[in-house]
């Protein structure tokens, strides 16, 4: 237990060195000037693009700038070659990842709340963001382990986003049709959004559990077949 401790107050404490928590906030405020100028249904459809965007996408690119920072340090070889787990450091940077994301709920859906009054269900929306969290940070280090540097996972994060944000948008504009919506769900960004909208609004219970069931396993898989097995050899390269 002092081991992971320790690690997860050393993540924290690079998150705060390399200025990520700063510019994960400087984000989050800037949503808050969005939210703030719309009206409450309006917000209610933003917040859990917002949400999303923050606790998926960002943490990928935090989670990235972390890694490499990392690397280039050597401290991620140190910490490996340490007498700890490697199952501890991932949990330990699932855990930073987190912190920041629930950073962001806070300022964001915390806004929306003070602002436009808007009930949330904060149990659920706990649980979602953490489902968020693990699924995303997980496709984004497959991203990380197939790039030399951290300009080659932007651009292969941008596509990424591109694919990820389309059903979102597709939906949006109805050319989805609604009874194929359910299609839409193989996104996880999409699916993500469904869920931290579920805790705002009334959604089907079906689509709901199919959104949640879908990126648990999304995330504990990817962590437990090409995270794990691939994380230890490409840190110590280079």
């Amino acid at each position: 237990m002092n081991n992971i401790l320790n690690l997860i107050k050393g993540e924290i404490i690079r998150l705060v060195k390399y200025r990520i928590i700063f510019f994960g906030i400087l984000v989050s405020l800037i949503w808050i000037l969005i939210v703030a100028f719309q009206t409450p249904e309006q917000a209610k459809g933003l917040i859990p693009l917002l949400v999303v965007t923050d606790s998926g996408m960002m943490a990928i690119i935090l989670i990235g700038a972390g890694f490499y920072y990392e690397k280039q340090e050597n401290t991620i070889k140190s910490v490996l070659v340490s007498p700890v787990s490697l199952s501890q450091v991932l949990i330990s940077k699932i855990v930073s990842a987190v912190v920041m994301a629930f950073i962001s709920v806070i300022v964001v859906v915390g806004s929306a709340i003070i602002i436009h009054g808007i009930s949330v269900s904060i149990f659920e929306l706990i649980l979602y963001v953490l489902v968020v969290v693990i699924s995303h940070t997980g496709l984004g280090y497959i991203v990380i382990l197939k790039s030399p540097d951290f300009l080659a996972m932007l651009v292969k994060l941008s596509g990424l986003i591109l694919i990820f944000y389309l059903p979102t948008l597709l939906v949006i504009l109805k050319i989805i049709p609604e009874n194929l919506e359910i299609f839409a769900l193989l996104s996880p960004t999409y699916s993500g959004e469904l869920l931290i909208k579920s805790t705002m609004n009334q959604t089907d219970l079906l689509t709901k559990l199919l959104a949640l069931g879908y990126l648990s396993v999304l995330g504990i898989g990817i962590y437990w077949l090409i995270v794990y097995p691939k994380f230890k050899q490409y840190a110590i390269q280079g």
